[in-house]
């Protein structure tokens, strides 16, 4: 796109706002008062509080693009873990390789590596505590409150800085009374012989009155998988992608010595035996295969059926266990607050793959992850009748310990010229520190009129050290041991408008700036590679929007258009090696234009009907990435970026009988995404058809009891939620999950 065009769309987006402000003058003041006094008794789209501000205020009142779900309505949806709220939200994009690689996207921004030596570029906070590691960002929904979504860069109320958008996750708080849920879950999926089941209970309530509260849940989930492996010879292997066992446990105190202060102690601990990642191989259609092949050794032909796809390891496998803790008090003081929110987490993962994805013992990847993250956040507010303000500091130290390593089997011709026991291994040992002040202010001008202006000061620093071993002759690899360190700081300012037009309808206008710190290799094979640091990211955002609800409260509509300019992309790629190896490299490869427009909402027809839709449409290109010579994608859409997404789904809620029975019919629809930055043009095979899926789930429930039927991917779409990859390289994929139905009976003690 043109920097001409570019500006031609600014200033449509900023005129968007512009004339939505500028409407109040057409409302007269009888409308204003009318419109205040809807109707009490009839249906309406109800109020969505959201703490997104660190206060809890309705969702129509943020001048910010949030989206907001309760865990309760995803749950009934069928929808098990956080990665699911991608079926709902406009411009996400979460999709897990496994549970150990989740990649993230908001509005095209996101990172495809995971680990220790890059950020994530859209943050997940759990109760307020950040959530550092990759491979601890998947979260199951049983306890699970409230998600809110908010979309471009943050940092000027949150205590780590995010440079795409951040996933808030709030967990249920200790009830006033005694409350209890348990519940029991059987399903199974279109393929023969995944089932799958989940138990899991809830206690709440008071251990001395009005002072001292509990929660605790615990869970428990097995399935059996979806993707049956197989040798060569046709005989099961015994590993199945899709497969899990895991349990986990979740608890928090709340201790209330005086009416200014409340103190919360919250744990939880999650151990996970699977799924297991499994790659089916992918010749691009140009002969490629896993590398270099061993005499007497032949390329196979892939799988016809990607669901029972061939391998020659049979103890594929994924441990992972994550577990922490955060202690949290608040001080009150009539219109003053005090906030200290103190964490620490640990993840420790134990996987290993077929990394060639073929019944060829060509090479595996074990991988080892030992992460630990600690972090302090201090926060001060005042509320008052015009002016509130908050004013905070952070400090995160992050380590973490990865193994990667390629053992090499007697299929690769590499083993054979290191005398039949080549094993590479990529050791990285990680310290991140980060500091940060930062605050809000927020003013309000007029009855109508208000402004916010808000800032933040980061100070990274990291320190990485690369062991590279070889357990052959020094072909190819050469062991190596190499400590490099990089430090930087970043200003990033906000200011945003916002008017009420109509005490039912605001219009707001945004400009934030936003960064993500630099990025060290993961996977060094030589001294210059590891040396070898991208520099830090950087976004100038702008967006407008409009909140309103409408026709007495039966519609709520928001809409919001954004501009951003994005510099500096830190990319990962494979650069082609000697023997048919690839190299893994991270550097800054790319800017990039990214501009577009969201709308999504509620409308109530009757108080038995009402339709949750969504519409989002995504201009995200590479203004310049010239990524190799003869090979330049400027101008190629971004990865994971679709450029038109919507959904629909109705929902209904009647009397039936002694109960109540709630139908959900929810269809989400997306256009063609790339995984690679080449757009077909090199990789023809690296890219995924427009997708439509359809959810649905019915519930009835009676008293304390409900039993509720519920579906994922309905219609058994059959499509790759990964390609792991690089342009040129020979492509692993990653299957995503079929028709897939439950049953799930619970009981609520309220």
């Amino acid at each position: 796109m043109t920097s001409l065009g570019s500006r031609r769309c600014f200033r449509r987006l900023i005129l968007l706002g512009a004339t939505a402000l500028c409407s109040v003058g057409l409302v007269p003041a009888a409308t204003w008062a009318a419109q205040t006094q809807a109707a009490a008794e009839a249906p309406t789209v109800g109020e969505i509080i959201v703490t997104a501000r660190k206060r809890a205020e309705s969702l129509q009142a943020v001048p910010m693009s949030i989206s907001a779900y309760t865990g309760d309505a995803l749950n009934k949806s069928g929808y098990a873990d956080l990665s699911n709220v991608s079926r709902v939200a406009p411009n996400v994009y979460f999709e897990a390789a496994d549970r150990s690689r989740p990649l993230i996207y908001i509005r095209g921004i996101g990172t495809r590596s995971y680990d220790g030596g890059s950020d994530p570029s859209v943050g997940v906070f759990i109760d307020g505590v950040y959530q550092g590691r990759f491979g601890g960002l998947d979260v199951d929904l049983d306890d699970v409150q409230r998600v809110e979504v908010l979309k471009g860069p943050q940092g000027t109320l949150y205590g780590r800085n995010t440079i795409g958008g951040a996933v808030s996750v709030i967990t249920k708080e200790p009830t006033r009374d005694v409350t209890a849920r348990a519940y029991a879950e059987y399903g199974a999926s279109a393929i023969s012989g995944d089932s799958l089941y989940s138990l899991g209970a809830t206690l709440s309530g008071p251990v001395v009155a009005d002072r001292l509260g509990a929660i605790l849940s615990v869970e428990r989930h097995s399935r059996d998988g979806y993707q049956p492996t197989r040798f060569a010879t046709g005989v099961d292997t015994g590993v199945r992608g899709g497969s899990e066992d895991s349990w986990g446990v979740r608890g928090k105190l709340t201790w209330t010595p005086t009416d200014q202060l409340k103190v919360k102690l919250a744990g939880d601990y999650t151990h996970m035996n699977g799924p297991p990642l499994v790659l089916t191989s992918n010749e691009l259609g140009q002969g490629l295969g896993p590398g270099a092949l061993a005499p007497g050794y032949t390329l196979p032909t892939p799988s016809a059926d990607p669901y029972h796809p061939y391998s020659d390891v049979a103890n594929a496998h994924l441990y992972k266990t994550t577990y922490g803790g955060a202690l949290t008090a608040e001080w009150t003081a009539g219109r003053y607050a005090l906030t200290s929110i103190s964490a620490a987490r640990k993840l420790t993962i134990d996987e290993l793959n077929d990394l060639d994805g073929t019944p060829l013992p060509f090479y595996s990847n074990p991988v080892t992850d030992n992460a630990a993250q600690v972090s302090e956040e201090l926060r001060a507010s005042y509320t008052g009748d015009r002016v509130t303000w908050l004013l905070g500091a952070y400090y995160g130290h992050e380590t973490d310990n990865r193994t990667d390593s390629i053992v090499f089997g007697p299929a690769s011709l590499l083993n054979l010229y290191g005398g039949g026991a080549t094993d590479w291994t990529f050791q990285v040992k990680g310290r991140t520190t980060s500091y940060a002040v930062f605050g809000q202010l927020h003013y309000t001008l007029t009855d109508r009129l208000s402004a916010t202006l808000g800032a933040r000061y980061s100070d990274d620093g990291k320190t990485f050290t690369f062991n590279t071993a070889n357990t052959a002759a020094p072909l190819v690899i050469t062991p190596f041991v190499t400590t490099q360190h990089r430090s930087w700081t970043s200003f990033d300012p906000s200011v945003s408008l916002d008017y009420k037009i109509t005490p039912a309808v605001m219009a707001y206008a945004s400009w934030s700036t936003g960064y993500k710190s630099g990025a060290f290799q993961f996977i060094a094979t030589s001294p210059a590679i590891a040396s070898q640091v991208a520099d830090p990211e950087s976004v100038y955002a702008y967006e407008t929007g409009i909140k309103s609800t409408l026709f007495d409260h039966r519609l709520r509509l928001n809409v919001a258009g954004f501009y951003m300019d994005y510099k500096n992309l830190q990319q990962l790629r494979l650069v082609p090696g000697p023997g048919g190896t690839a190299f893994i490299v991270i550097n800054n490869a790319a800017a990039s234009t990214i501009y577009g427009v969201e709308a999504e909402g509620r409308a109530v027809l009757s108080s038995a009907f009402s339709v949750d839709f969504s519409y989002a449409y995504l201009h995200a290109r590479f203004d310049k990435y010239p990524f190799a010579p003869g090979e330049d994608f400027s101008g190629n859409r971004m990865p994971r970026a679709p450029e038109n997404s919507f959904s629909l789904a109705p929902n209904y809620t009647v009397a039936v009988g002694p109960g109540r029975l709630d139908a959900r019919v929810a269809y989400t629809w997306r256009d063609r995404i790339f995984f690679e930055a080449d757009n077909d043009a090199v990789d023809p095979q690296s890219s995924e058809s427009p997708l439509g899926l359809v959810d649905g789930s019915i519930a009835y429930t009676q008293g304390a009891w409900t039993a509720a039927l519920w579906g994922r991917n309905l219609t058994d779409e059959r499509y790759r939620r990964q390609v792991l990859n690089s342009t040129g390289s020979a492509q692993r994929q990653v299957w995503a999950e079929p028709r897939t139905v439950g049953l799930r009976i619970s009981y609520a003690l309220n």
